[in-house]
């Protein structure tokens, strides 16, 4: 009779363990945005940096997570993918920055003068 009451709880006990399945296509997509962010030169913008960090960080533990069946992580790699992105936006809007002092001081010097 003790043995009846045993497997049950030994399965339920045993399930708690089960790992969360996180979509791959969304694991993908947040690795994607990291890569893309590194590429757009991430590392050199200091707030990019630090979401980029963040993302990895995240993602990281997501999939440990994952893994001890805690089902937030979803939820912790979409974060991630949210940091990833930012940092992508940072460092675009960085380049774009950089990009536009360059053409200012070039039409100035084409005009012959001096940029401030």
């Amino acid at each position: 009779m003790k043995n009846l009451f045993l497997i049950p709880v030994a399965a339920f006990g045993l399930g708690g363990c089960a790992a969360v399945s996180i979509p791959p296509a969304q694991l993908e997509s947040s690795e994607a945005s990291m890569r893309g962010a590194e590429e757009l030169g991430a590392s050199g913008v200091p707030a990019a940096r630090l979401h980029l960090q963040l993302a990895r960080d995240q993602t990281d533990e997501a999939k440990k997570m994952a893994a001890s069946g805690n089902d937030r992580a979803v939820l912790v790699l979409a974060r991630a993918e949210s940091d990833a992105e930012l940092a992508v936006g940072l460092a675009r809007e960085a380049k774009v920055h950089t990009d536009a002092v360059k053409a200012t001081q070039d039409l100035a010097a084409l005009h012959g003068r001096a940029t401030p």
